[in-house]
């Protein structure tokens, strides 16, 4: 995920560096997805994964004024998040004693490859750029209804002053439109496994 596809972005980072609270939820509100979607590929259970969310944003923020090139926040971010979630796999478990050795052959064994989580986040800025090519209500209709925290279909209606019939179809239409698009660029279902 680039600057270049969140209008704003750049100002956003700047203005939750001086401090601005707005901008800071603005921020985290652009990215939480991202935060999501690379914690729940490392398949912790979902109170683990909840902390670990958690603890992303707290290192975000501890460090987010060190950050000297805003157009590699996405990429920062999700670095940050797969660091919180392998941190999480070496020390969050009870220690029993006498598997020690155990516990860290597990980590090798859930941690993903290095090769993979490179593979993951070139293939994330991919999607991202095909969700962003969407228009603007159907990539606004995709991303409010993806996340963890997607509002009730009805909830979504009153907010957007439309028909609650009509999001269902509405959101498959534009399912599909970025469906072909992932496809037509060679990014069919086969190329995320």
């Amino acid at each position: 995920m680039t600057i270049d596809q969140y209008d704003g972005t750049r100002e956003t980072v700047r203005d939750a560096q001086s401090g601005d609270t707005h901008a800071a939820d603005m921020f985290v509100r652009q990215f939480e997805r991202l935060v999501w979607w690379t914690v729940r590929s490392f398949r912790l259970p979902d109170a683990d994964a909840e902390d670990v969310v958690q603890n992303t944003w707290l290192r975000v923020f501890e460090h987010l004024g060190e950050v000297r090139e805003p157009d590699r926040i996405g990429s920062w971010v999700a670095t940050i998040a797969r660091r919180e979630c392998l941190k999480h796999m070496r020390t969050g478990r009870r220690e029993v004693p006498g598997l020690e050795l155990r516990a860290e052959q597990l980590d090798d064994e859930r941690a993903p490859h290095p090769e993979r989580v490179a593979v993951d986040a070139q293939m994330i800025d991919l999607l991202w750029q095909h969700v962003n090519s969407l228009p603007g209500p159907a990539r606004e209709m995709v991303v409010a209804l993806s996340g963890k925290d997607a509002p009730a279909y009805a909830d979504f209606a009153r907010r957007k002053g439309i028909p609650i019939g009509s999001i269902g179809p509405t959101r498959m239409r534009s399912l599909r439109k970025l469906r072909v698009s992932l496809e037509g660029h060679g990014l069919g279902a086969h190329a995320w496994h």
